[in-house]
Order: structure tokens, then sequence, then C-alpha cells
């Protein structure tokens, strides 16, 4: 089997994902895939400091996900099938719940691995799960609740791995075991019971294939603040944008888990601003004021004619990013704002740009029929075409603000609109002037 066939297998299981769990099957499209034997298995690494890519290795997918020992054919596809659709499941939850940008933060990166796979495999069927697989049921004596966090798990864990320090494996005696379970699978007596010794084995075993996919989480500890913060705003994006093509029953038969954790999530993301305040303001303050004669008022201060008439005016120079990941709703909710701005007077001269610019026009209070572009985004073309030959009074942009930081420097002040699904507002500092969020249609 090539890498092209197996490719088209990872393809079957999304459809599966899609079919059985939408929200899941939606988030899986927005991430890359690799057939690659820098894995042992199946594991998230870093493409592009700004992408996440998800790599099979080709032998654990052709063998260690084939199952061959059940009574026919049929069972034997099916219980293939359940494997690898629980080991795609498994990097999808890793992703959604952060644990791979997360990674950085706990001093026990083998603990944290252990913590991780807990928060995860939970939301997994057993039949699902290959059997090396790390599973609540596997501490018994640990009381672990479910539906947690990864803090949680690795808190405990903590605690557990520091009590059996101390106690150098803990006493047979205090812990009123039965004398059965003083004995490991070799009848050695043993003073750990069944969570500790499973703890012991996890944190001592260098060559558990299960634990070693997190190898790569590493390389996310390698970038830098902003690119960490830029990935971090793309699965916010990636798990809005799930969520918003559920029907309402798919989103109510998630675990409860993980629907307080998305919706979390989603309310932290809500704008706190009223952009179209931000806008009119914006606007308004980049006004030129000139001064002009006129015969039809006398001058308050000399009663004579011609009088002085103070006028302002507005130029703004409007960019719209129209790369493919800009909503349609959200463009022409803007166009319908800059509609009342146009009729207080402002000069609005609208140019269209992804990469480069594609159409530039005066506003004249009508929205495009047709947006060109839905390339990628480049933001210096539209800064260079105001400061060289529009010389507008300020800049509007509005985009996602998925791209890099623009080189050219802005000789007019600039408002950067960011899309409700676009940037965080914590992943934005590198746009130079004021940013303001869109708030979500709901």
């Amino acid at each position: 089997m090539n890498h092209q066939q197996i490719l088209d297998e990872v393809a079957k299981t999304s459809i599966q994902l899609m079919l059985g769990e939408p929200f899941f099957g939606h988030f899986f499209t927005s991430i890359l895939k690799d057939v690659s034997e820098k894995t042992d298995s199946i594991a998230v690494s870093v493409s592009g400091k700004q992408m996440i890519k998800l790599l099979v290795n080709p032998d654990y997918w052709q063998n260690e996900l084939l199952v061959t020992d059940l009574p026919s054919p049929q069972a034997n596809k099916k219980a293939t099938q359940d494997l690898r659709y629980g080991a795609i499941k498994h990097q999808i939850l890793h992703i959604v719940f952060k644990h791979t940008l997360r990674y950085p933060d706990f001093g026990n990166k083998k603990l944290f691995s252990i913590a991780s796979d807990l928060a995860a495999n939970q939301y997994i069927k057993s039949e699902q799960l290959t059997e090396d697989a790390i599973r609540l049921e596997d501490f018994p004596e640990f009381k672990l609740n479910r539906g947690q966090a990864i803090d949680y798990y690795y808190q405990k864990l903590s605690d557990e791995l520091d009590e059996m320090q101390s106690t150098d494996g803990g006493s047979s005696g205090d812990n009123n075991e039965n004398d059965e379970d003083r004995y490991d699978e070799d009848g050695n007596e043993s003073n750990l019971n069944q969570a500790q010794q499973k703890l012991k084995d996890l944190m001592e075993d260098e060559d558990n294939k299960m634990l070693n996919q997190h190898k790569f989480w590493n390389d996310f500890e390698k970038l830098s603040s902003a690119e960490q913060k830029m990935i971090e705003a793309m699965i916010n994006e990636s798990i809005v944008n799930s969520v918003s093509r559920l029907k309402p029953s798919s989103y109510g038969n998630l675990p409860a888990g993980l629907q307080q954790y998305i919706n979390l999530l989603v309310d932290s993301l809500k704008p706190n601003v009223n952009w179209r305040r931000v806008l009119r303001i914006f606007t308004a303050s980049s006004s030129r004021t000139s001064l002009k004669n006129t015969i039809r008022r006398p001058s308050k201060r000399y009663g004579t004619t011609p009088g002085i008439k103070i006028q302002k005016k507005q130029k703004i120079l409007v960019a719209i990013d129209t790369s493919g990941s800009v909503q349609e709703d959200e463009l022409k909710e803007f166009f319908s704002e800059l509609y009342h701005i146009w009729k207080q007077g402002a000069e609005i001269y609208v140019v269209e740009c992804d990469t480069q610019i594609h159409n530039q026009y005066l506003y004249k209070g009508s929205p495009p029929d047709v947006i060109s572009g839905r390339g990628g985004t480049d933001f210096n073309a539209p800064i260079e075409f105001a400061n060289n030959q529009y010389q507008p009074d300020a800049i509007v942009y509005f985009t996602d603000g998925y791209a890099a930081e623009p080189q050219v420097p802005s000789r007019k002040p600039i408002l950067w609109l960011v899309t409700s699904e676009g940037l965080a507002e914590d992943a934005w500092d590198f746009l130079p002037g004021r940013k303001v969020k869109m708030a979500k249609q709901v």
C-alpha cells in the first residue's frame, strides 16, 4: 500500500467521523495530513511554524491498526475501522484541548503525556482504543473523576507520584489491600497497588508508542510566542467553525465535559467592544479641516462678507481582505456600516486584495456584486498604495488577520477590523495601529 492509498484510507476515516461524530469530522478537515516514517505510530507535528500536521506511519497504519484474529472478515474489518477511527480521534482531541501548546507549561513532560492521554481517551469508546492505550480505568485506586481537564489529571498523578516516592513505594498494611494485591504478575511481593504500579511502569517505559507520539510536541515549544498564538487562533477558529456547522442535536450529543470546554472557549472569544462605534469614531477623528469663504454667512467678528465656513473632509482608504477565510455575511455587514459613514460625506476608496490588489473603486453607496481574489493574504500592498498613490487620511483594513506582519510602515492611522472568527485578540499585537473584533452573529 503506497502513501496515497493510506491517505485515501485516512480520508475514509474522516468520512466516518463526519457521519458518526460531525464535530470531529468537521474539525479534521482543517488539519494537514501526511504519511511519514518520522513517527513510529500517529502523531501531531508543526508544519511551516503556522500549521498543524497529522503524521501517519505507514507500517503502523497497515499492520498495528489491523485486526485479523476475529471469527469473520466482517468482524475484522469493523474492528480495524474502529481502531483507526479511535487513533485519529485521539489526535484530534489533543489538538482541540491544545495539549500540544500547553506542553511547555508543565515541568514533568512524561507525566504530562500520561495526563494528556487520560484527558483525551475518556472521550473515545473502549473498542476504538488499542490495548496499550492509557485509560482512566487503569488507575482505579486514584479515583479519578471523568470529564476533567489535563490540569486535574496532571495534579492528581503528580500527588500520587510524590506519595509513592516519599514512602518508597508505599506500605502494604495501611491501605487495606487484599493479600493477592501485594503480588505482581510474576508472584513477587509488591507494596504498590494497581494504579501505582501502572504509573510506575509508564514513567519508566521509554519505548511506549502511545507516549512517544507526543515527542513532536517539543517542536511547539520552540516556536516564538507570536507563532504559538497564531496556531492557537487557528485552533480556536476551527473549533468555532466546526460547532457552527453542527445541528443542535449533534452538538447536544457531545459529552458534557467537551461541551463545557467548548462553551467556555466560545464565550472567551466574544468581543466586548462595539466595533461599529469604534469604526465611526475612528473615521470621524481622521477628518481634515479646511476653511472656505462664503457669501451666505457673514463674518461674526467683522460683520462683513464673505464669511468663513469650516469644512471637514474625510478621505478613507478601505482595504477588503478577500481571502477565502473571510465570511460573506460579515462582509455584507461591514459594507452596511460603511454606507452610514459614506452618507456623512466621507470619500471612501475601496481596494479588494488578497496577496495583491485585484480591484479598486470609489465607493458610491452600494456593495460590489462580486468580490475578487480569494487567495492568501498579504497586508503590504494596500498600505503601499495608500502611501504612494491615494494618500488618505486613514486606512480601515477589514480582514481575518491571518497573514504575516506588514513590512511597509503606514504613514496614516490604521484601524484593523478583524472578523469574528479571525485572529484572537491575544495574537494580534504584530498589527500596527488600532484593532477591534467584530461580534459574531447569533
